[in-house]
């Protein structure tokens, strides 16, 4: 067997592959936004072959990140499969050690970190060594609980500009690591994903303009009603402008049957206990969050107190 970088054409077999490991179709189209067309502009993809035939295949997605004022580019660990008949050969973990091994010494490449689910936590914890981060809980407030507020002042908007930006980099700013929120990155996110269709709420003042990107799904809590996640939360550690957004959002979706609307938020994030003030718990699933470090010279990736993090980073949301 031997180990390739992803060629153009290979993306044929690639998704046969998914279809084969996990019984169900890849959006090529999705395949191709995530992994070829992000703005980063770096693909990440190792692949093993068995002759002519694609048995393995392990991506990341570039991201670049904040640490300490400074841009550094990383990776988001991403679509793991490895073809049924080949199970329990090692394939994932050559394919893995192989792109780390590369991207370090090809683009400087600082870490990879994610979100391994519970199938895959443990093979990359001992086989790869990861380093866990957190658990991360989901935060929830139920529906409920969502106080009106007439005239709230929060509008809909199609698309992000540069005061979404700045935003962005104020509601971070305590934070040493963070994801790079630039205007191509939050019009690729957001805008460009085939499948999803997110909704950007706005909270304008006279200098900056405050922003929550959210989406609704139906649950699978109880069926029939619907949830809303929210992928970027963008605002100032003040109740009221928060609890704005949310009685925005509870009108805007009022079509659905809402049942809850959910986050990711750093517990030392000084808006968890204001959130938690207006009815947010932690609830389940739990989602494992780690890392590999590529660089020991960047070690602050390695302590989850450092890290702001939201929905809007992992590929599930």
């Amino acid at each position: 067997m031997r180990i390739t970088d992803y060629k153009p054409g290979d993306e044929e077999q690639i998704l046969q592959l998914f279809e084969k490991s996990f019984g169900k179709p890849l959006s090529e189209k999705f395949w191709k936004w995530r992994f070829l067309d992000n703005p980063v502009n770096q693909v990440m993809i190792k692949l093993m072959w068995d002759g002519d035939l694609l048995v393995g295949h392990y991506a990341a997605s570039p991201v670049k990140l904040i640490c300490d004022g400074e841009s550094i580019l990383t990776a988001l660990s991403m679509t793991t499969m490895t073809h049924p008949d080949y199970a329990g050969k090692g394939i994932f973990s050559q394919l893995a050690e192989a792109l780390y091994r590369t991207e370090a010494e090809q683009t400087q490449l600082k870490a990879v970190w994610g979100y391994p689910n519970n199938n895959s936590h443990y093979a990359f914890m001992k086989n790869l060594e990861w380093s866990n981060l957190e658990a991360v809980p989901t935060f929830s407030l139920a529906a409920r609980n969502i106080r009106d507020i007439p005239d709230s002042n929060v509008k809909q908007v199609t698309a992000f500009s540069e005061k979404h930006v700045l935003a962005a980099q104020s509601a971070s700013k305590e934070c040493r690591v963070k994801v790079d929120k630039s205007l191509d990155y939050l019009g690729w996110r957001y805008g460009d994903h085939p499948e999803n269709t997110y909704e950007i709420f706005e909270y304008e003042t006279s200098d900056q303009s405050f922003f929550v990107v959210s989406k609704v799904f139906p649950s699978f809590d109880v069926k029939g009603t619907f949830e809303v996640d929210i992928l970027e939360l963008a605002v100032p550690n003040e109740a009221g402008i928060i609890a704005a957004f949310l009685s925005e959002i509870a009108r805007v979706y009022s079509a659905y049957d809402l049942l809850k609307i959910n986050l990711w938020l750093p517990l030392n994030d000084p808006k968890h206990i204001t959130l938690e003030k207006l009815g947010f718990v932690n609830t389940a699933p739990v989602t494992y969050f780690g890392i590999k470090l590529l660089d020991p010279a960047y070690s602050p990736l390695l302590e989850n107190k450092n890290w702001d993090y939201s929905m809007g980073y992992s590929d599930i949301y």
